[in-house]
């Protein structure tokens, strides 16, 4: 194999997920031996021996500048994610320019491939470092929750994610009888859409479905918290709960099961690759339209793209949900099964993994492209 270099362009410095696992993979293919940079080559360098230039390209395809990049870079290869079952019209012309796709998950390659992608398509799953999620991992500091049985949940406050059905399975399962609490890390996606602003979403959802019996308590948390102060959330937790609506992988999933807690979440989507009724309460689902249920919506809907002719997602049975939730409160014991059966499944998705293929991907481009 011929000396090569690879740039990344991705969102390394945000601090969403889709930031962390970009940063993730650069840093596993640095282990891997690769020469990776976050910005382009300085043609200026003198007598710099040659070497081949790879882009792979972490951003949303449509944005990709191709006569540009083509002129700068040997192998050029997207890496992204999808969470419906179809990908968003604008993204179509450009996938069949890449030389290669890499996705993380088997039900992405089927979405491209579906879509009509015909480059070579990679899966390189997303990792996890057990040795930094873990369930003896100090907890996290929450008086609220002492003694309680702690639902956990880590997401974006959007529609997709299903904040409403989560919310709602609660406050009709669970009451303040119940010794329970359910803690929600989210966040916003623009300034005003702050904690406070967060909170008031919600119990405008409460008020619209007329519930007021004395239900369990919730906790939100919709500041930034630090990776170590995340690790703690998720040590805190008894069940890790998200009825999302798609996923491409969904990383808190793999960063609940590492912590040694179960996972409660909706059978279809990215996050099947590793979710089992062995380490997982499975909720099920029925594909619909994104549009059928974004009128109802609490939270940024991004219609823009999940709203598309063709597109379906999951919607989980919310009576389903609330049956889980519930044997998971009642049966301590198996949560604590599933939870150590995950922490063991966990320990074979490392990001060094991904850093391996991610580098064979690389690598069979490059050979197959002479």
């Amino acid at each position: 194999m011929k000396p090569y270099v690879v740039v990344w362009k991705g969102p390394v410095h945000k601090a969403s997920g889709l930031g962390r696992a970009s940063r993730a993979y650069a840093k596993s293919l640095k282990r891997q031996g690769v020469a990776v940079r976050l910005s382009p080559p300085d043609h200026r360098k003198p007598n710099a021996a040659p070497v081949k230039k790879v882009l792979i390209y972490h951003h949303i395809p449509s944005r990709m500048q191709w006569k540009k990049e083509r002129s700068t870079y040997d192998f050029i290869l997207l890496n992204t994610v999808w969470e419906t079952s179809r990908l968003p019209r604008s993204w179509l012309p450009h996938m069949n320019k890449f030389d290669a796709v890499c996705v993380p998950s088997q039900h992405n390659r089927r979405v491209l491939r579906n879509c009509g992608v015909t480059v070579p398509i990679f899966v390189v799953p997303h990792g996890v470092d057990a040795r930094e999620f873990h369930p003896n991992y100090p907890k996290l500091s929450l008086p609220a929750a002492a003694g309680k049985f702690t639902f956990v949940s880590v997401f974006g406050f959007q529609h997709r994610k299903n904040p409403e059905g989560l919310l709602r399975a609660y406050w009709e399962e669970f009451s303040s009888k119940d010794n329970v609490i359910l803690v929600i890390k989210t966040n916003g996606y623009v300034a005003n859409e702050t904690e406070a602003w967060i909170k008031q979403q919600v119990m405008r959802y409460k008020k619209r479905l007329g519930i007021q019996k004395d239900t369990a308590p919730v906790v939100i948390i919709g500041r930034h918290m630090s990776e170590s102060q995340l690790k703690g959330l998720y040590a805190l937790g008894d069940a890790f709960v998200l009825p999302t609506r798609g996923e491409g992988v969904g990383l808190p999933y793999l960063e609940a099961l590492a912590s040694g807690i179960p996972v409660i979440a909706t059978g279809w989507g990215g996050q099947m690759d590793f979710l089992t009724p062995r380490n997982s309460f499975l909720v099920p689902y029925q594909l619909k339209s994104p549009a059928s249920s974004m009128s109802r919506a609490i939270s940024r809907r991004f219609s823009n793209l999940f709203a598309q002719k063709g597109q379906r997602w999951a919607e989980p049975d919310l009576s389903s949900l609330k049956r889980l939730m519930r044997q998971a409160y009642e049966n301590p014991r198996l949560c604590k099964q599933k939870g150590s059966q995950g922490r063991k499944d966990m320990l074979q998705l490392s990001w060094d993994q991904a850093g391996m293929l991610m580098k064979q991907a690389i690598e069979e481009t490059m050979r197959s492209k002479k």
